[in-house]
């Protein structure tokens, strides 16, 4: 019984079918994994495949006899007659069926030894008092080459927890002081801004006051008032 072969076929038919059956134990299934973060959140682990063992679908798909009965015709002579072709193929799969049911056997026994059974390359088998079976993948199989592919992704924390809230209360006190000097500006510019206003009209009325009289008289005086006021100006500077 060759153990290396059964750890080179059960990934291949996993990573085509998803399930491959060992008659009267189980199955290993292959099941999706979405991504997750580890490390404490500084890892995104990619999506992959992981392979597990079911008791319950022990229901035989034959996909390791096929596998295993091609691995035999192959090491094979290539017949002649189509006649021999299917002999031989008939023979590989019976002496398939053989192996497969030699290795469950070994398997079940080594259970009731140790309660673990190891496949070089592919994994470790262990089972309880309860005939429950766990898998352990070897780091060295992988039935991702045609599913995802995608690397870990690390990632660095811009902040700690207590460095964003630090950051959310120096911005709260910033914006309350930043609205208390407004309210204070605008009590003390609105008062001083009226009294430049004055002071700048006062300045404007002394500089051009000659030009602004008679404005001032249009405003201030109807015309009856302003002819009596030009003809005593006229009679005091004659008297002069």
């Amino acid at each position: 019984m060759d153990v290396s072969l059964f750890a080179r076929l059960i990934p291949e038919i996993l990573s085509q079918h998803n399930r491959v059956c060992l008659p009267g134990m189980g199955s290993f299934v292959a099941v999706e994994q979405p991504p997750k973060l580890i490390k404490k959140g500084r890892l995104i682990k990619a999506p992959a495949r992981a392979i597990v063992f079911s008791v319950k679908e022990s229901w035989n798909d034959e996909w390791l006899e096929q596998a295993f009965a091609a691995e035999l015709n192959r090491s094979m002579p290539k017949p002649e007659d189509e006649t021999v072709a299917i002999r031989n193929l008939t023979l590989c799969l019976e002496q398939a069926r053989r192996e497969i049911a030699q290795f469950v056997v070994v398997v079940k026994i080594q259970f009731r030894k140790s309660g673990v059974f190891e496949i070089p390359g592919f994994g470790t088998m262990k089972s309880d008092d309860k005939d429950q079976v766990a898998f352990f993948q070897s780091p060295d199989c992988s039935i991702d080459s045609q599913a995802f592919g995608l690397p870990d992704l690390a990632i660095k924390p811009l902040y700690t927890v207590a460095s964003i809230e630090k950051l959310h209360v120096k911005r709260s006190v910033t914006k309350r002081a930043t609205k208390s000097r407004q309210r204070i500006s605008g009590w003390v510019y609105a008062p001083l801004g009226v009294v430049l206003w004055l002071v700048m009209l006062i300045i404007m009325i002394f500089v051009f006051k000659e030009r602004l009289t008679p404005i001032f008289e249009r405003l201030l005086y109807t015309p009856e008032e302003r002819s009596i006021l030009h003809a005593q100006g006229d009679t005091l500077y004659e008297t002069i």
